[in-house]
């Protein structure tokens, strides 16, 4: 056993670089490209659909423009629209801003990442990036 390493705990060794990229890790989250949107979107709840805005997207989540009260950390259905498409995600709701925005200038929503996309949407969210990303 490693002095890193609890009895009974399979732990990563910090001396390693990791494998992988963490979407905690807020640096990481901005340097990620993401485009600016108005693209309608429809959250698929346990009562009924909730029509949003897409406003910021990124490939691995997005804000949503939104008033509706969702729970933190409940999987969604998101349908996000840009036009002529429709592309259909599981989304993690991570966090939401309605409570604390109230009277301040700050746009109100929530931030979604992508837990489930199937290759063919996948493929339309990077066919979207490029038609519509910065140029």
């Amino acid at each position: 056993m490693h002095h890193w390493q609890a009895q009974g705990e399979i732990k990563r060794n910090p001396q390693e670089p990791r494998r992988y990229r963490t979407l905690s890790d807020p640096v990481e989250k901005r340097g990620l490209s993401r485009i600016a949107t108005s693209w309608p979107v429809t959250i698929i709840t346990e009562n009924g659909p909730v029509e949003a805005e897409a406003r910021k997207i990124t490939l691995e989540g997005v804000f949503i423009h939104c008033m509706e009260r969702l729970r933190l950390d409940e999987t969604y259905r998101l349908m996000i629209k840009p036009p002529g498409e429709e592309i259909n995600v599981m989304g993690k709701l991570l966090w939401s801003n309605l409570e604390g925005a109230t009277g301040r200038d700050i746009l109100q929503g929530m931030g979604f990442c992508f837990v489930k996309v199937n290759e063919a949407h996948r493929e339309l969210l990077r066919e979207a990036f490029l038609k519509y990303g910065e140029e």
